[in-house]
């Protein structure tokens, strides 16, 4: 999607890099779930990006420049949590790096299918382009933790999260899965199945 990334090989998955931004308690606690699991969970294929940082100061969890983690209780009291986070700023980079067309491009194929947003906090991101892309990003969240630890036990944790309330909900209902998959195939952002091609980071 964007043109101006480098993108490298991806060498390893076990090489994933992740850091802490100083090392206290609370982020080593983070690390170390990640670390455990990347080694317990089939996610190797949804890593888009190597380097992660977990950082106690960091305001939420984000994607870019840097995957970064935070360490707030959520987190801390919930592995799960911790994946599906991880999983949630990872497909942010398979948006950027495999996403097709431009980004209003992007945007505009998903307002098609979905043309009333509601972007206000705490139902969607802020702004209506960010709601939109991640109609995409947390419906594939769902889909791959669906697969991780079951559709039952995914839907509980996304229905619990009290942020993007309303895109959980769109993303959630049975009766969108249908535009969304058409939209994940038509975005080239399949997550199983893979095309070998993929970008990673």
């Amino acid at each position: 999607m964007f043109a101006f990334l480098l993108t490298l090989p991806f060498i390893s998955n076990a090489n994933i890099s992740i850091k802490t931004a100083s090392g206290t308690d609370k982020e080593i606690k983070i690390e170390n779930a990640l670390n455990k699991l990347i080694d317990e969970y089939d996610i190797k294929k949804w890593l888009y990006t190597s380097k992660v940082l977990v950082n106690e100061k960091a305001r939420v969890p984000h994607s870019h420049p840097v995957l970064t983690m935070n360490t707030a209780r959520p987190y801390l009291e919930s592995d799960i949590r911790v994946l599906s986070t991880f999983l949630h700023e990872q497909f942010h980079w398979h948006v950027v790096l495999n996403g097709k067309g431009s980004i209003d491009e992007f945007r505009g194929a998903i307002k098609r299918e979905f043309p009333v947003v509601e972007y206000k906090r705490p139902m969607g991101s802020g702004d209506e382009g960010g709601t939109l892309t991640h109609l995409i990003v947390c419906y594939l969240e769902y889909r791959a933790m669906a697969s991780l630890i079951g559709e039952r036990e995914a839907r509980a944790l996304l229905e619990s999260n009290p942020y993007y309330t309303w895109i959980y909900k769109t993303i959630l209902n049975q009766d969108n899965h249908s535009k969304l998959d058409k939209l994940v195939k038509a975005l080239n952002l399949t997550i199983f199945n893979q095309d070998k091609n993929v970008k990673r980071i």
